[in-house]
């Protein structure tokens, strides 16, 4: 009895956690180098080729589905949070799992 209510606490304290997140987005950020279509600029240099950038690339799958969009500087620190809540998200929604499936076989073994 004592273990179960020690879950039930514990998936409580992670409901509150997740409640209080905030906004999310899966993926990861990456810098990006690019190659432009004009025939004679710097990037297309054949001794010497500068590429342009960098430019802040997210990169992320979402049900099922890769995407990717490049972020504009002003929001880099914004989807740093973002992203870095989706993966507390992530491990909040593993440990209740884990809890549940704890407080089921507790049940189980209680009948």
């Amino acid at each position: 009895m004592k273990k179960t209510k020690e879950l039930e606490r514990k998936i409580q304290v992670l409901k509150k956690k997740l409640i209080e997140i905030g906004e999310m987005h899966p993926g990861s950020l990456s810098e990006q180098y690019n190659v432009c279509g004009t025939a004679k600029c710097k990037c297309k240099d054949k001794a010497n080729p500068v590429r342009h950038g960098p430019y802040t690339k997210l990169s992320f799958t979402f049900q099922g589905k890769s995407g990717s969009k490049f972020i504009r500087k002003e929001c880099i620190k914004d989807f740093e949070r973002f992203t870095a809540n989706y993966c507390k998200f992530r491990e909040y929604v593993e440990q209740l799992v884990q809890y549940n499936i704890e407080l089921i076989n507790l049940g189980d073994k209680e009948k």
